[in-house]
């Protein structure tokens, strides 16, 4: 395998990440320190170059993370997924409009055949 599919594959696999948060603009920030990572790679025999690539390198990191540790104490529910806050808003919409919400352990329920639309037979009807 070539490194150019190897590249290909990895480009095409980072376009069908689907989990939306308030960090994903910031996550793809990291395609820069891998970046100055190989350029302090390359520069490696000048020490002045090297540190500033360094520090570009991990300055991606730390915005990222102060970042994260922001939303985390101010609007945690930002860090959730798209899918996860549009299934909370129609909960709300629901329970605003009169639903009342009944809590189900999991657990503690067990399969019985009168709760199945036709039930179970005998194993002999397919």
């Amino acid at each position: 395998m070539r490194i150019e599919e190897i590249i290909g594959s990895a480009i095409s696999r980072a376009g069908v990440i689907h989990v939306r948060s308030a960090l994903n603009p910031f996550l793809w920030t990291f395609v820069w320190t891998v970046a100055f990572l190989l350029a302090t790679y390359a520069l490696r025999d000048d020490p002045p170059t090297r540190y500033i690539c360094l520090a570009f390198a991990a300055l991606p990191l730390l915005v990222t993370m102060a970042i994260g540790v922001f939303f985390a104490l101010k609007h945690p529910d930002r860090l959730q997924s798209e899918e996860y806050r549009l299934q909370q808003r129609a909960l709300q919409m629901r329970y605003k409009h009169g639903a009342h919400a009944e809590i189900v352990s999991v657990p503690k329920e067990t399969a019985r055949t009168e709760r199945l639309p036709g039930g179970f037979g005998n194993g002999d009807n397919a």
